[in-house]
């Protein structure tokens, strides 16, 4: 299940929750965004075939970035690029946040383990909000 979170008209990020997923590869984000998810379920036995990417260029704007709990609890506050908040909202252990267009803020609730994904590269460039 995939909850779409709005600043006005403006997608802001998206909570997703794996628990009801059906089998298969399944699309969350955009093809055209710059950093693309998948959310995958599959049984034993399947195989996804030795494969590599073409290297091209590719040059982004935006940062994008998932927050991928696998043990414990977040309460992550969602807000837009101003610094508005949108909500907040619990993120626990099988969901993630992916955050389109915005920021947010982190609070342990429950001891956590959690991934971070972002586009790269790397720089110096966090904006206090």
């Amino acid at each position: 299940m995939i909850t779409k979170i709005f600043s006005k008209e403006i997608l802001v990020a998206l909570l997703v929750d794996a628990a009801d997923i059906n089998e298969g590869t399944h699309p969350i984000t955009d093809s055209a965004w710059s950093l693309q998810m998948l959310m995958m379920k599959r049984k034993p036995g399947h195989v996804f075939q030795k494969h590599t990417h073409s290297l091209i260029n590719r040059e982004t704007k935006d940062l994008q970035e998932a927050v991928v709990v696998t043990q414990g609890k977040l309460l992550i506050t969602v807000c837009d690029r101003n610094g508005n908040d949108v909500g907040a909202y619990e993120v626990s252990a099988g969901q993630s946040l992916f955050l389109v267009n915005g920021g947010y803020k982190l609070e342990v609730l429950e001891d956590v383990l959690f991934y971070e994904f972002k586009n790269g590269p790397h720089e110096e460039d966090k904006i206090p909000l």
